[in-house]
């Protein structure tokens, strides 16, 4: 019983580092924004006088930003602020499924439970995150169309914004109200949306961005050039859906022949550890493991590359 019990304390201890760090970058990232913007404002105004070697000090100090931010955007992509309560509701069912598989199992049977259960995870808000993002596009021209209006009726680039802004439902409002907020803390219209597109991986917003960009500094008919984009991104996704349909069947394929491996194995180095562990004491089991999952993961890259070659 007390190597069980070891066990425990020790996946245990494993997570409960796990959620210090997480909880240590959140913390992190509440000051790192607030900072953020100041920040960026500065470099830009000051990039043509900094000498080359105090730029590339400012950048080594802006990469592990970056970096801690990474999964912090993950989840915003799936509409989730990561916060103390989102780790534990991440960690206790991990921590429960693992502790039940480790007392009816073995310590092979928790850690496929490990790794079934934060793919599982991962996947889940990933497609989370992908749903959104076609929701964004699918409300962007709607949202372009409302600014065209109100331009056209004399109001600016950035009243109309705004005022369009009230007209438009999640998630693409969660998106802009983001950069508004980035507006009302005297950042420019155009600075504010490119940042927020880089973070939801939203290109068409950086076009827009880009079009408001040149019409506030040096004028012309931007809501003539804002309809001719939302009329190009309509079309665009009326061809994006026709080709999902008529692809559905080969990507379907392409993930089943992917997926359906791993989770066989998976389950069977839950259900049935004994013969995992029997061969990876044999010498010719072992080299057989370890090639079924280099063949695994060459086929699943090429299936990967069909698939996106197919959707895009």
């Amino acid at each position: 019983m007390s190597p069980l019990v070891l066990l425990l304390g020790a996946s245990a201890l494993v997570l409960v580092a796990i959620a210090l760090l997480l909880w240590h970058s959140v913390q992190l990232q509440g000051q790192q924004e607030a900072i953020a913007t100041f920040v960026d404002t500065q470099l830009r105004n000051a990039v043509q006088e900094v000498v080359p070697e105090s730029a590339q000090s400012q950048e080594k100090l802006i990469a592990p930003r970056r970096g801690a931010q990474q999964w912090r955007h993950f989840f915003l992509h799936a509409g989730i602020d990561p916060d103390r309560k989102l780790i534990l509701q991440l960690l206790v069912p991990g921590v429960c499924l693992a502790a039940a598989a480790l007392l009816f199992g073995s310590f092979l049977s928790m850690l496929g439970v490990l790794v079934l259960y934060v793919v599982l995870t991962y996947f889940r808000y990933w497609l989370k995150a992908v749903r959104r993002h076609q929701r964004m596009l699918h409300q962007l021209p709607d949202f372009l169309d409302s600014m065209v209006r109100l331009v056209s009726i004399g109001n600016s680039l950035e009243s109309a914004f705004q005022a369009a802004l009230l007209t438009v439902e999640p998630p693409l409002r969660d998106l802009l109200e983001r950069a508004n907020s980035l507006v009302q803390a005297r950042l420019d219209l155009e600075d504010a949306l490119s940042q927020e597109a880089r973070i939801f991986r939203l290109l068409e917003l950086e076009l827009v961005a880009a079009v408001i960009g040149i019409a506030l500094r040096f004028g012309g008919r931007a809501d003539m050039i804002l309809e001719r984009i939302a009329a190009f991104m309509r079309d665009r996704e009326y061809a994006y859906q026709e080709l999902l349909a008529l692809s559905a069947e080969i990507r379907l394929s392409a993930w089943m022949l992917a997926l359906l491996p791993i989770g066989l194995g998976i389950f069977m180095i839950i259900f049935n550890s004994d013969m995992f562990m029997q061969m990876l004491q044999d010498p010719i089991g072992k080299k057989m493991l370890i090639g079924a999952a280099v063949l695994e993961m060459i086929g699943a890259w090429w299936l990967y590359r069909l698939a996106k070659s197919v959707q895009s």
